[in-house]
């Protein structure tokens, strides 16, 4: 037994070194465009797993009291960005100073106002908002329809200032923007896509004008990919069959990392080029791990690692693993707010955060 004992403990030397390569390799996908390593871009998909295998080598050198604790120490280290980013302790509470102007913003990719327990999502979704006392809102896969359209949609949540950009061919489908303060301008980002947009409003805040950017970047299509590896006709299938599936499903992802990244270089574009304070919001369809997240945030701050609690997710399917719904701001603003609750609107969470120039 000893023997074997020690066998063991041999040979969990190089899992760990090869378990902290993992770990650099996931710290790396942040940096790294998925046109140049799509490996690198999976393997910072998989930054959770690479880290909870991480904490059980931890563990295992804790128990046996040997020096090489040190190796998953450092490789938990190295991603400790992605661990501040989906889960936050804020002890500190933070109001709103006397004589500042309120921003409270709501991201929130409504899944084009389709529910499967409300017929019109509209309407809760608009009582949520008022409650919440939003005043600037943002949604992805937005969509009107005969009932409600976008003039009916600013009187049921208060806002009478909007902007909609529509997907190329539709007069319903896009991004809009809504607003108790007055927009200025606004524009499309041309993302070169018929199914994914993005578009910018300058709003004027008080003495301030203040530029809302909102994005929704190349779809996934989690659940989809998901109900393909649940498919019963998998169970009885051979080998080859399974490998099509898993091999059509990962150079799809891999596609739309790729496609995802060069999104996020022109969204940059458009952040680099803005001489005002700035918020960028939207479902970026990526993790925090990931280049697409990296490359947009930048120099900006992510409200959730300001102001956030607990654990975030923002996606609610896939076991509530993914957050890849973001309000990210400018150094001219101060984070006193972040709120996430789950709904059941839509596949996504709205995600609120409350600001006011400094």
């Amino acid at each position: 037994m000893a023997a074997l004992r020690y066998f063991f403990s041999l040979l969990m030397v190089p899992i760990s070194f090869v378990t902290a390569g993992f770990s650099l390799i996931a710290y790396m996908a942040g940096q790294t465009n998925p046109n140049e390593s799509i490996f690198i871009t999976f393997i910072g998909l998989a930054t959770p797993v690479v880290l909870i295998i991480n904490l059980l080598i931890l563990v295992y050198w804790i128990i046996r009291k040997k020096w090489w604790v040190i190796i998953p120490i450092v490789a938990i280290l190295l991603n400790s960005g992605y661990i501040t980013s989906i889960f936050q302790m804020t002890l500190s509470s933070s109001e709103l100073p006397d004589g500042k102007l309120p921003l409270r913003i709501a991201s929130y990719n409504v899944g084009k106002f389709k529910s499967w327990e409300h017929l019109e999502t509209q309407y809760y979704i608009s009582e949520f908002l008022k409650n919440n006392e939003t005043n600037i809102i943002c949604f992805q896969e937005y969509r009107e329809n005969t009932k409600i359209n976008a003039d009916t949609l600013s009187h049921l949540l208060n806002c009478p200032h909007h902007a909609i950009t529509y997907l190329p061919g539709s007069t319903t489908l896009g991004t809009g923007i809504f607003s108790k303060y007055p927009i200025l301008r606004f524009g499309k980002i041309p993302l070169d896509s018929q199914t994914n947009d993005a578009m910018w409003v300058d709003i004027q805040t008080g003495e301030t004008t203040t530029r809302i950017i909102s994005c929704h970047l190349q779809t996934t299509n989690f659940s989809r990919k998901r109900k393909l590896l649940d498919d019963p006709a998998l169970q009885n299938a051979d080998i080859q069959q399974v490998e099509d599936v898993v091999t059509d499903i990962s150079q799809e992802l891999a596609l739309n990392f790729k496609i995802r990244a060069t999104q996020a270089q022109i969204v940059r574009q458009v952040i680099d080029t803005t001489r005002i304070p700035t918020i960028v919001c939207g479902d970026f369809n990526d993790t925090p791990s990931s280049y697409t997240y990296q490359h947009i945030k930048g120099n900006l701050k992510d409200s959730f690692k300001t102001r956030g609690n607990g654990y975030a997710y923002t996606f609610r399917g896939i076991h509530h693993l993914l957050r890849i719904d973001f309000i990210l701001y400018s150094k001219e603003f101060k984070c006193t707010d972040y709120y996430s609750p789950e709904k059941e609107w839509s596949d996504h969470n709205p995600v609120i955060s409350e600001f006011y120039l400094k």
